[in-house]
């Protein structure tokens, strides 16, 4: 029940945010994606009206029913030879080295393990394959970190998101080289939940 609500408020929720800055986000960096492209975690479908032309393939992976019911709606208007599957980022079913292009937007701050992930992740993209990142993290500031490890808990529960996670080191860690990476805030969201990270990395 409350993971079918969360998909039915999500888009209304994320409307200030939206309209305040991060669509501008969105589309600025899904202006970089290219060829096959996956979308890990892809929501409700905030993503699909910014991928350019240069996107020759579109999968859609994500694993929640009521998120995936409201992604294939949006799909069907928005970019129709899109291929929705129900797969985690924990096992996409796909060969080695399928993908030109991968995105995550808010995801690797709810995965169950980055490490994983990422390897994952890694593992479907070509060698010099893209990764297009825009998440939460933990923020520089001692004072909203210490709030956000209280918060999360509580968070992670009621919206799957873990938001001080250290994911640009856990990125880098993992044997993607960062491209470009610029720090910035979520508009009109809670304190705790403001610190982002936008950028690229090459497999």
């Amino acid at each position: 029940m409350m993971r079918r609500a969360f998909a039915a408020m999500y888009d209304r929720m994320n409307k200030g945010t939206e309209a305040a800055g991060i669509r501008a986000e969105r589309h600025e960096l899904l202006a970089r994606a290219e060829g096959a492209t996956i979308e890990i975690g892809a929501g409700t479908g905030l993503n699909l009206e910014h991928y350019p032309a240069s996107v020759t393939r579109l999968v859609l992976s994500e694993p929640d029913a009521h998120m995936r019911r409201r992604l294939a709606g949006r799909a069907e208007t928005v970019r129709p030879a899109a291929e929705l599957i129900d797969a985690g980022v924990g096992g996409l079913p796909f060969p080695d080295a399928t993908f030109d292009t991968a995105v995550v937007t808010w995801v690797l701050c709810s995965v169950p393990d980055q490490r994983l992930a990422l390897r994952e992740i890694a593992r479907v993209l070509k060698p010099d394959g893209h990764l297009l990142f825009l998440e939460h993290v933990r923020s520089d500031d001692p004072g909203v970190a210490k709030w956000q490890d209280r918060i999360r808990p509580l968070y992670h529960r009621l919206a799957g998101c873990n938001p001080n996670r250290e994911t640009l080191a856990a990125i880098e860690a993992s044997g993607f080289a960062v491209e470009s990476v610029r720090h910035g805030h979520v508009p009109k969201a809670p304190r705790f939940e403001r610190p982002m990270i936008v950028g690229t990395a090459r497999r």
